[in-house]
């Protein structure tokens, strides 16, 4: 039987996601969008053909069809919304950041232990295979000890309200560091840095437009994470061993190219993997990788799983408290924080 899914949101993400899950019939059905539009809701539902159209997130919550909700509104409803959908006992899929605070990301998490239910901040890069294959790597022992990650995710977004908006959670650590974060986190296995430290400037708005963040781990292991709004970065991210290095070629975050070099730059191994073939105009880079992490939601809800081991539900909590600790480094807080 398919996986059942209610989408809370009717936004591009949302357009981009319900496109990879129809690539997936036997396997997984979109039942129901909601929308504060009830129009705009509908014309999702015309676009993806989906049964029904709702005006409110509450009905995706109460709906008895939908087994797992999609949040893909913009960030500051991230934690409203998952944990709405939690409380009415649905697995969740919860888009990146998984919301504003690590308080509300340990909020989240404990509700979704209450409920005995499968949740997961959607952090989609986990699932590429370039991610396993980097993984795999990592794990040989290829090159060495990881001294330093180095990633930067920039692109020019000063002309989109949401992303300029302290009311919307917008800045470079929230739309665009999470990014270079996780990749961190997951290189150094998901544990809490020693240190967090973060330098740039803020907007008139109040947001970072430019970040630098400096995470120190254990044995003189170190990341550095640029990200920015202001202006647009290389988007490239390079993972460095005593022995060897990956360069993982741009889109690090959605990538079907990663390099391995020894010294003086020699590279030595090239991995390409090319994207699911699924015809549909998306919105955004490399889209069509969401349907790797389509599949894997759908096996870990068969196999009675609650979190998955790649985006640890501990890790979503870690990864959280960096972003406090960065957004504060830059003296951007919420109202309800100061």
């Amino acid at each position: 039987m398919a996986l059942r899914w209610g989408f809370v949101s009717a936004g591009k993400i949302c357009s981009d996601f319900a496109a990879c899950l129809r690539s997936l019939p036997e396997d997984h059905k979109v039942v129901a969008v909601a929308a504060r539009n009830l129009d705009r809701a509908k014309e999702f539902a015309k676009i993806h053909d989906v049964p029904q159209a709702y005006q409110g997130y509450n009905k995706i919550a109460e709906d008895p069809n939908v087994d797992i909700a999609y949040i893909g509104s913009v960030h500051n409803y991230h934690y409203e919304h998952a944990l709405l959908m939690l409380q009415h006992g649905k697995h969740v899929l919860c888009e990146k950041p998984l919301c504003l605070t690590e308080a509300q990301a340990k909020g989240l998490v404990a509700e979704a232990k209450k409920q005995n239910v499968f949740f997961m901040e959607g952090v989609w890069s986990r699932f590429f295979p370039a991610y396993q294959k980097i993984r795999e790597i990592i794990g040989t022992g290829q090159l060495g000890e990881v001294k330093l990650v180095i990633a930067n995710f920039g692109d020019y977004a000063l002309d989109v309200e949401r992303v300029c908006t302290k009311a919307t959670a917008g800045g470079a650590i929230l739309d665009k560091g999470i990014y270079a974060i996780q990749l961190a986190s997951m290189v150094f296995g998901g544990q809490k840095p020693t240190s967090v430290s973060s330098n740039g400037y803020l907007l008139d708005t109040g947001v970072d437009g430019i970040s630098s963040t400096v995470l120190k781990y254990p044995n003189n292991a170190m990341a550095v994470l640029n990200s920015s709004i202001s202006c647009d970065f290389p988007n490239e991210a390079y993972i460095m061993g005593e022995k060897k290095k990956i360069k993982i070629c741009f889109p690090f975050w959605c990538p079907t190219k990663i390099e391995i070099s020894e010294a003086n730059d020699k590279i030595v191994e090239v991995h390409e993997f090319p994207l699911p073939d699924i015809k549909w105009d998306f919105n955004y880079t490399n889209q069509a990788g969401m349907q790797y992490e389509a599949i894997a939601v759908g096996n870990y809800i068969k196999e009675g799983a609650k979190e998955s081991p790649l985006m640890s539900q501990n890790e979503s909590i870690v990864i959280a408290g960096i972003m406090d600790k960065a957004r504060h480094d830059l003296g951007y807080y919420y109202d309800d924080e100061k």
